[in-house]
C-alpha cells in the first residue's frame, strides 16, 4: 500500500462534502455557459467565479478531512494541516479528549501518540446521536457516530500492528508482543480519563525518540533502527 487511502468508509458528513463538491462544479459550469451566452455581464461573471473557487477550495479541503495510511506511516489531514508520521515514530493510536485552541470540546477524539511523548489530534472525534448539537464539524473536526468512530480506531490499530509486525520482519527479529490489555470499555465511556498509556518511562521515550530522529536522518538502517527498539523494550 504505497498510495495514502483512508482505510475506513466515509461518514456523513464527509458524503455531503464531496456531493457539496459536485454541486459547485455544476454551479460553475452553468455560470460559463450564461457567460459565454452573454447573459452574464462580465464584472458579476468575475465576482461569481471568485466566489466559487474559494467555495470549490474550502469543500476539497473538508471532504479530505481524516486519517490516511500507507506503508510508510500514517497521516492526520485537518482542515488546516497536514501532519505525516512515520510508523516508526507512532507508540500508539489511541482516544484522548478533543480541543481546540485549549479548550475541552466534552467529547472523545482520536490521537496519534508520537515516541517523543508528542499527541498528534486527528480531526476525527465521537459525535453523540442523542445530542444534536455535538453531532457537527466544528472547526474543521468531524463528528462521527459512535459505532464507526470505535471501528475507525480498531482500524488504525491494526494497521499500527501490522507496521510494527513489519519493522520487526525486516530486521530478522520475532514479531513485537502484543501491546497490554486495556480497559474493556467503550468510547462512549472513554470520557475525561482517557485510556491507558503503554507503561514507558520517561528514559524509554526519550531513548526511541533519540532513535527515531538517527533513523529518520539515516544515521541507522531498518534492522539496526529495529534492534535496538526491541531492546529498549525488552528492558522495559
Amino acid at each position: 500500500m504505497r498510495r495514502w487511502q483512508r482505510p475506513y468508509s466515509l461518514d456523513i458528513t464527509t458524503g455531503f462534502a464531496v456531493l457539496g463538491l459536485v454541486g459547485v462544479a455544476g454551479l460553475a459550469t452553468f455560470i460559463v455557459i450564461m457567460y459565454l451566452r452573454g447573459e452574464l455581464p462580465t464584472p458579476v461573471a468575475i465576482f461569481f467565479a471568485v466566489w466559487l473557487a474559494g467555495g470549490a477550495a474550502g469543500t476539497a479541503r473538508h471532504a479530505m478531512l481524516g486519517v490516511y495510511v500507507s506503508d510508510g506511516g500514517v497521516r492526520s489531514r485537518s482542515l488546516l494541516h497536514t501532519t505525516t508520521v512515520p510508523w516508526a515514530s507512532v507508540a500508539e493510536i489511541r482516544s484522548g479528549m478533543a480541543t481546540v485552541a485549549g479548550l475541552d470540546m466534552g467529547r472523545p477524539a482520536i490521537v496519534i501518540e508520537r515516541t517523543d511523548g508528542v499527541a498528534v489530534q486527528t480531526p476525527l472525534q465521537r459525535g453523540d446521536l442523542f445530542r444534536p448539537f455535538t453531532f457537527r464539524p466544528e472547526l474543521g473536526r468531524l463528528a462521527t457516530w459512535p459505532e464507526h468512530y470505535d471501528e475507525i480506531l480498531a482500524t488504525l490499530r491494526a494497521h499500527h500492528r501490522d507496521a510494527q509486525r513489519r519493522l520487526a520482519a525486516s530486521a530478522g527479529l520475532p514479531a513485537p508482543p502484543p501491546a497490554a490489555a486495556r480497559p474493556t470499555t467503550s468510547s462512549a465511556g472513554a470520557g475525561r480519563t482517557g485510556t491507558a498509556r503503554d507503561a514507558l518511562s520517561a528514559d524509554q521515550r526519550r531513548d526511541i525518540h533519540a532513535l527515531t530522529r538517527q533513523h529518520q536522518r539515516g544515521a541507522l538502517t531498518d534492522a539496526e533502527f529495529a534492534a535496538e527498539l526491541a531492546k529498549i523494550h525488552e528492558i522495559g
